[in-house]
């Protein structure tokens, strides 16, 4: 693979990982308000997305095979929706590692910019 792949695979990455995270802490402090007063489809639509975008970034590893869309069930009882909640924080934690290792094990010259 070219070095200019490599550089655009490894910024994609961080840029993912970027915008999970993001997702995940907005999603925890939506959820902190309590109640259910929260709609959680939105969150599981743009993880759902997200997991689209990490399919073409990764796609010969086995370890995404792991990963599945979540169904976004539409439902005003706070259980549902802390359970609907409880799979983007899993599964999008799940999802940061495997992003993260990836980052970790970037050959050197990605790392180094060369």
């Amino acid at each position: 693979m070219s070095q200019s792949v490599n550089d655009s695979l490894s910024e994609d990455r961080k840029v993912l990982l970027g915008m999970l995270r993001t997702l995940l802490s907005d999603l925890q402090n939506i959820q902190q308000l309590g109640a259910g007063y929260y709609d959680s489809v939105s969150f599981i639509d743009r993880y759902n997305k997200l997991l689209e975008v990490a399919r073409d970034i990764f796609p010969s590893s086995r370890l995404m095979e792991t990963f599945s869309p979540i169904e976004a069930v539409k439902s005003v009882d706070p259980v549902d929706k802390m359970k609907m909640t409880q799979k983007v924080l899993i599964e999008g934690g799940q999802l940061i590692s495997l992003i993260e290792s990836s980052l970790d094990h970037a050959p050197e010259s990605s790392k180094a910019g060369e």
